[in-house]
């Protein structure tokens, strides 16, 4: 049986940037390149006031949260989300670089499908993508904001039923991401969502990436992890990870901030989601991957489909993303020293999935 190993200490974490003053011209500069605002050189006959900031709210309340966030208020009455990736200089998991990218090209897809499929719940558009660190030191993406409240400060004050309702819904939005068909760009094979992203061929070799990229992360780092163990069950099931042919779209790390609700005609009880963000750890992968990230519920089964989730391979393969999921969590708590993280939780689940894919092997 493997071992549960003690945690190491953890690395102190990097200093979060400062809050955005509403007049400073850097962030002139992204309203003004999302045509929000009027440029400083632009003259205009007008003798309307063009709009300006009124309100910056930070909404990285989550430690855990990769980019920093921000809420921007205009005096007309709309609002955005700026989202910055942290400075070139932050060590970060192999896996969170560039990541921004993701959402850049698929939001815009996903806006298509949203429109296609009529009313649902929505995402956030791009109004403006730019790594050129031209004009701060990282790189950002300008969203729309979308109202509403999260799952995740909804559910405290939310009956059983209630919850049941939404993750069965969440189950049935992600299934129906598994349909959607990748861009060209993405067509050769399996990979990050994003244009410049590896491609694979054979899903074993897209996933064994993955495993090695956080594995990787945890020997810098000097995280204690059975690692050897781990890559042997990797190898092991490889003929599981072959049966996934054909790629489709998974949001890694999908949880309670990402959903966002608002209550129905029936009150609490009608509670629905409206709206879905943060697909930053989106990728062209085997869709279960998603659902075995998510730990998920019976109501999220129900949701998402239960045959889907059942079977040998199926079985196997959510064992496997399971490891690969806890050795995520581990290891980004010691790169982004984050309090989020139950480090000891994640350990036994690791270990718990690893003993199971080994009574499996006996069998």
């Amino acid at each position: 049986m493997v071992q549960t190993p003690p945690p190491p200490s953890s690395p102190s974490s990097p200093s979060p940037p400062p809050l955005p003053q509403p007049h400073s011209p850097e962030l002139h500069q992204i309203l003004s390149k999302a045509f929000l605002l009027p440029s400083s050189s632009s003259s205009s006959s007008s003798n309307s006031t063009p709009p300006t900031i009124t309100s910056i709210t930070d909404l990285t309340t989550c430690p855990q949260t990769y980019n920093t966030s921000y809420k921007l208020t205009l005096s007309s009455n709309t609002s955005y989300v700026l989202k910055i990736s942290p400075p070139p200089e932050t060590r970060v998991l192999r896996y969170e670089c560039g990541i921004l990218e993701a959402e850049a090209d698929l939001l815009p897809l996903l806006q298509q499908q949203a429109t296609a499929a009529g009313p649902g719940p929505q995402v956030p558009r791009v109004l403006s993508y730019d790594d050129t660190r031209s004009i701060i030191d990282s790189p950002y993406i300008l969203l729309s904001w979308l109202p509403g409240v999260s799952l995740r400060t909804a559910r405290p004050s939310m009956s059983p039923e209630a919850i049941a309702r939404v993750e069965k819904s969440i189950g049935a939005y992600l299934r129906s991401l598994s349909n959607i068909s990748p861009p060209a760009a993405a067509a050769a094979g399996f990979g990050r969502a994003t244009r410049t992203a590896k491609r694979y061929t054979h899903w074993r070799d897209a996933f064994t990436a993955l495993v090695e990229a956080v594995l990787s992360d945890g020997e810098e780092m000097l995280v204690l992890l059975p690692y050897q163990e781990i890559r042997q069950q990797v190898r092991r099931w490889t003929p599981a990870l072959d049966e996934v042919r054909c790629p489709g779209l998974a949001v890694l790390d999908f949880d309670d901030g990402g959903v966002l609700l608002r209550d129905g005609e029936e009150g609490e009880g009608g509670m629905e989601v409206v709206g879905v963000v943060d697909f930053e750890r989106a990728g062209w992968y085997d869709p279960l991957l998603c659902a075995a990230c998510l730990r998920p519920s019976e109501a999220f089964m129900e949701g998402y489909g239960k045959e889907a989730l059942e079977g040998a391979g199926a079985k196997v393969r959510r064992l496997l993303y399971s490891c690969y999921y806890a050795c995520v969590k581990v290891v980004g708590a010691y790169y982004h020293e984050t309090g989020e993280c139950n480090e000891m939780e994640e350990r036994k689940n690791l270990i718990r999935s690893l003993n199971e894919l080994v009574n499996l092997a006996a069998e």
